[in-house]
């Protein structure tokens, strides 16, 4: 090959060589140009998060239940530290920080890096021991040392509505489809999902995304060794702090209702026990307890049973607190009228292949006497002149079966069996509140539709919610879910279960003087489980006993359930209106002050000389 001939092959293979490398460069120039940006944005720019302020749990009277305790993070900037102008050796700083922050002072030693402007020292300390530190370093002329605003939620009213208030913390995320990995052995293991701080339970979770508020960030830009030089003009964002959310609750009323129920616990020693009171004419929550219970500053030392939230979580069997919805159908439907009488059998009625029993050997009661002398037999023979059908969506149109809605994570729908698994005898056992499981919020919200003229309320806790500036974001109004009975039949039932509490009642000891106090006891044998067979039966020793009532029964106050989950008392004494209608009695009595609801002063007069009132009565 000629001279001439290797040049100009040698000139085509390097001109082929640059094409191909023109061609690269212009591919990643244009095509791949996001990519490569975002490389060098993430290696160039560093990104600190401003955390938001969470927002305020508070009762209706603005009485902060959760709230942030500000405390001080110890920031180190190792640029300024170690800058010719302002440099001092590591050990004088240490010296001033170790100590006080519980640290080594090799440790602090080792955070100092001339080359980080942002480095975390110690979090969270308290105010007081910042300021005191912050003095030492300006008197030893130290440049770099800052505090940076942090805070720590804490809950001022320790135990006192837990249940509601909830807790805020530490959760683990959990893998998207941990089911697949598995399945797979020669998969490549999923990362550990990285978890985060937000609300754990109750109103602390029900509303974490108002109260969370938005984090904030600024960019530090670093050059290409990675050292930080300045803040990026304009690459800055404030945190938009957490609105506060305000209950419904009463925390003057809470203290009524815990300090009530803590001296009834000490004396019965129950497994477990909850009162709710709510106000029947918007559905408003004005106090709730629980017990067991625990502190929500000290979450994580917490049992499950103390954290589990039984008004809205756990399900009982109401007993005869049901029978004023049986006898409201019955009624309603014009079945029956108050004085309807029914034959009770002398206490003993076979119906589907069993027997049923009353507590007394009743001949002919009316249905208004089924309801105060609390019959077994009269309340199941309402349901059977209802028909299967007919009852059982007369008892799931008043929420059993259903949840609530109200705000709190956790909420069960309790049981009500579908129609097509009932046997023969069920339609009579669920009259009298068996072969049924309702929550404690479910049996209240039922009741206050009776006291309030027939409206199913949706069960409020919130209130409302504020803006960091205090500008009112959301307000709440009561929510009607439905009407479930006639104002007139709901009269006729109130009226009757206001002779509940008198003299002639099964809870003559849930009466108040001076008012007319309408409720209901309960006495329910628990379902229990022969750890041997595994067959469910129904206990003669151990019962979970309630009292559900509203007083002023013409013009509710309020509606006041109490439940009480084995009382340890005597089998004789383990019934509703011995147990837990003195607790709603002592509740409500007390209730009634704080609210300023005067007794009636006719029925004051009239209960303290009731002979002279009738013989007035008889010349009329």
């Amino acid at each position: 090959m000629s001279l001439k001939s290797r040049a100009c092959l040698a000139c085509y293979g390097v001109g082929t060589i640059f094409t191909a490398l023109s061609a690269r460069l212009i591919f990643l120039a244009i095509d791949q140009h996001d990519k490569y940006a975002s490389i060098a944005h993430k290696s160039y720019i560093s990104k600190v998060v401003l955390p938001a302020r969470r927002g305020e749990i508070q009762d209706v009277n603005g009485n902060s239940l959760a709230r942030n305790e500000p405390l001080k993070n110890v920031i180190l900037d190792g640029l300024l530290l170690t800058s010719a102008k302002h440099a001092k050796s590591p050990e004088e700083i240490a010296d001033i920080l170790a100590t006080p922050l519980g640290l080594k002072r090799e440790d602090v030693i080792s955070r100092i890096d001339p080359e980080r402007k942002y480095v975390p020292l110690k979090k969270k300390i308290s105010e007081d021991l910042a300021a005191e530190l912050d003095k030492k370093i300006q008197a030893a002329g130290i440049k770099g040392v800052t505090f940076e605003q942090n805070f720590e939620r804490v809950y001022p009213a320790h135990q006192m509505l837990c249940h509601v208030v909830g807790f805020y913390g530490y959760e683990e995320a959990k893998p998207e489809n941990p089911e697949a990995a598995d399945s797979n052995p020669n998969a490549a293991k999923p990362k550990k999902p990285v978890g985060s701080f937000r609300g754990i339970e109750g109103v602390e979770r029900s509303m974490d995304t108002w109260l969370a508020g938005q984090p904030g960030w600024r960019y530090f830009e670093k050059d290409g060794r990675g050292k930080e030089l300045m803040n990026l003009t304009g690459e800055e964002r404030a945190p938009r702090h957490g609105a506060s959310v305000r209950l419904t609750v009463d925390l003057n009323l809470q203290q009524i209702v815990e300090s009530e129920l803590e001296a009834a616990c000490k004396r019965l020693r129950p497994q477990k026990a909850t009162v709710i009171m709510m106000r029947p004419e918007t559905g408003e929550i004005l106090a709730i307890a629980n017990r067991p219970t625990y502190d929500p500053n000290d979450a994580g030392d917490a049992k499950p049973e103390a954290r589990f939230n039984f008004a809205i979580a756990g399900t009982v069997e109401p007993g005869s607190t049901f029978k004023m919805v049986t006898a409201a159908g019955a009624l309603n439907y014009r079945l029956v009228t108050p004085n309807t009488g029914i034959f009770c059998h002398n206490g003993v009625w076979p119906y589907g292949g069993l027997v049923l029993h009353d507590h007394h050997p009743y001949g002919t009661l009316t249905v208004s006497q089924i309801i105060e002398k609390s019959s077994n037999i009269g309340a199941a023979q309402l349901a059977v002149q209802m028909g299967q059908e007919r009852f059982y969506n007369w008892v799931r149109n008043f929420g059993f079966g259903q949840q609530t809605g109200i705000a709190l994570p956790g909420e069960v729908r309790g049981i009500l069996h579908p129609r097509s698994k009932w046997q023969p005898v069920s339609i009579t056992r669920v009259a009298m509140g068996h072969e049924v499981a309702a929550t404690p919020m479910q049996i209240i919200t039922a009741t206050c539709a009776i006291a309030n003229g027939g409206k199913l309320m949706m069960p409020q806790l919130i209130h409302e919610i504020r803006a960091d500036n205090g500008e009112i974001l959301a307000a709440y109004k009561g929510q009607e879910v439905r009407r479930v009975v006639s104002e007139d039949t709901a009269g006729k039932v109130r009226d009757a279960l206001v002779k509940v509490t008198e003299k002639q009642g099964t809870a003559k000891l849930a009466h108040i003087p001076g008012y007319n106090t309408a409720g209901k006891t309960g006495t329910a044998q628990k379902l229990l489980e022969d750890p041997k067979t595994g067959k469910k039966y129904y206990s003669h020793e151990k019962h979970v006993t309630s009292f559900v009532g509203f007083v002023p029964a013409e013009k509710p106050a309020f509606c006041l359930l109490v439940i009480i989950d084995e009382a340890r008392v005597s089998g004789h004494e383990d019934v509703g209106g011995l147990v837990a209608a003195p607790i709603f009695r002592t509740i409500a009595e007390r209730s009634l002050t704080y609210l300023g609801v005067p007794p009636d002063p006719a029925l004051l007069q009239r209960e303290k000389n009731p002979n002279l009132i009738l013989a007035k009565s008889g010349r009329n």
